[in-house]
């Protein structure tokens, strides 16, 4: 195992490698391994209670990914732990399509979107290694980042504005269109009243604010 260490106040593993460091959360580490284990009926690879926090549950995370790997099951998508099934559906069709879907991601309990303006349009992409995660793969582009599955909040065909899925919680943004005190940027965007972008010209600004809202409208009408 890598040199590993614990992070216990940001609740992380401090993983050091030849070109500095990465991090992993205990969640993450104790989801996966819980998922993989319900998944393929190994009991023995889920979390114990005195793995949580501590180095064995990164080893655990690590047997877990490596029982994945060399399953049957690796040469299937692997979702993230609390991915609704439906999205996960949703976004399988689209990978074996081509076809090209939007992303509209945000908080679940709340039901906001996060207001992502790059990384959202493209077609469903496959990772390789054993856990085989959807990827994003933007136009023009051979490849892309993985997809935070469990924080999908709707999906939206590009070329016929359906939604094939929509989470429960999620609601349009509350967008407004105001003049804005910055001469040279006169048009702002605000939810509530916070100015989340300004802009030049008028008509980029409620290209934006209808794309924020999940119109399917190039980016590059408002960039």
């Amino acid at each position: 195992m890598d040199k590993v260490t614990l992070n216990l106040e940001q609740k992380l593993y401090v993983i050091a490698a030849e070109s500095g460091y990465s991090c992993f959360g205990f969640d993450n580490a104790r989801d996966h391994a819980n998922q993989i284990a319900q998944q393929l009926g190994r009991s023995d690879l889920a979390f114990a209670e005195n793995d949580y926090a501590a180095l064995a549950g990164y080893q655990k995370y690590l047997n877990a990914t490596a029982a994945w790997g060399r399953s049957p099951l690796s040469q299937r998508t692997y979702f993230a732990p609390r991915t609704d099934p439906k999205a996960a559906k949703v976004l399988e069709a689209y990978r074996r399509s081509g076809q090209t879907i939007r992303l509209i991601l945000g908080d679940l309990t709340t039901g906001e979107s996060w207001l992502d303006e790059h990384g959202v349009v493209g077609r469903i992409g496959r990772s390789g290694g054993w856990l085989k995660v959807p990827l994003l793969v933007e136009p023009g582009e051979s490849g892309g980042g993985a997809i935070l599955t469990n924080c999908i909040l709707c999906l939206v065909d590009w070329h016929t504005g359906k939604t094939p899925y929509r989470h429960p919680a999620y609601r349009e943004a509350n967008l407004s269109l105001s003049p804005n005190e910055e001469p040279t940027l006169p048009w702002a965007v605000k939810r509530g009243d916070e100015a989340i972008a300004c802009f030049k010209d008028i008509g980029k600004a409620a290209a934006y604010l209808a794309f924020m809202r999940g119109a399917t409208i190039e980016p590059s009408v408002f960039a």
